[in-house]
């Protein structure tokens, strides 16, 4: 349309829509540049992420290995049958902390990556708990923890390794910031909207400036008075993440000294039960049950 064609009020139409066509243009400019410097900065915090991660990866691998060569030299040479014995209680913890390092590890590349598919069993959350407690008996044992465990649940259908998993963090951070000789306390009961397990610790507890952070990746809260070790910062961010790929909750609280851990998971029919995950395959399967599935 020519401009010199057109009438007084046309062309302050005519204007008048120019510039509302200029103005769109220029949100959309803003909006496009603001999703740019959002993502660069993304993009940065990524970088700064992996380079503190790669960091981190190996002090937390090398500390351990240098410890586990030098221990296995001195066995070697060791005539001392006591002394044998204490080289390979530390041998023990060194390669505890080591797996438990490389269990979090791959549970958060596999989240990462979408590999998260659950796989649901009929488990025994007791012994369960037993097996975590077995485990990590090399930090129970370093600060005189007792443990407890108590269970009016005999069996579940749950994710048994996404379950582990979630329990031996929060013991090994129950581990980490109890007092010496106080308990460890673990139990496990059902409601009407699922199925309940509580770890709870006596400690110094979580401060109010924490609370938001706990559950963040590589976060690592320490007083330095009750934690021994360093670790990832990946546990807790790990629990939660692994409690929600099983539709369930995690939260905490502070009562009387003790920090009380709440995870939550909603009971499962006996259709979800992963029959092609392998018999035998899951140390985890209830035994009564794989047994009753084969004479079937």
């Amino acid at each position: 349309m020519e401009i010199t064609q057109l009438d007084d009020q046309e062309l302050l139409n005519e204007i008048s829509r120019r510039f509302q066509e200029k103005r769109a243009s220029i949100h959309e400019m803003e909006f496009m540049t603001k999703k740019l410097l959002e993502f660069n900065e993304k993009a940065k915090e990524a970088e700064e992420v992996k380079t503190y991660f790669l960091s981190l990866i190996k002090n937390e691998f090398n500390n351990p290995m240098t410890v586990l060569l030098n221990l296995v030299k001195k066995i070697g040479g060791e005539n001392d049958p006591s002394k044998a014995s204490r080289i390979a209680t530390m041998m023990h913890k060194e390669l505890m902390y080591l797996d438990f390092s490389l269990k979090n590890i791959f549970a958060a590349s596999e989240i990462e990556y979408g590999q998260n598919a659950n796989s649901y069993v009929r488990v025994r959350p007791e012994e369960i708990a037993y097996e975590a407690i077995s485990y990590l008996e090399p930090m129970i044992e370093e600060k005189l923890l007792r443990t407890e465990v108590e269970s009016s649940v005999k069996t579940m259908v749950i994710d048994a390794q996404k379950f582990y998993l979630i329990l031996l963090n929060l013991l090994s951070n129950g581990c980490e910031f109890s007092h010496p000789s106080t308990t460890l306390s673990i139990s496990f009961s059902k409601d009407d909207e699922g199925y309940e397990m509580r770890v709870a610790n006596t400690g110094e507890g979580i401060k109010e400036e924490n609370t938001k952070q706990i559950f963040n990746r590589f976060y690592k809260y320490s007083t330095g008075k009750t934690r021994p070790s360093q670790g990832l910062g990946l546990g807790l961010s790990v629990v939660k993440e692994l409690c929600e790929l099983m539709e369930g909750t995690i939260d905490y609280f502070e009562e009387e000294g003790r920090t009380v851990f709440i995870a939550r998971f909603p009971e499962k029919c006996e259709k979800d039960l992963s029959i092609s995950h392998g018999l035998g395959s899951d140390e985890f399967f209830d035994s009564e049950f794989v047994h009753s599935l084969m004479e079937f």
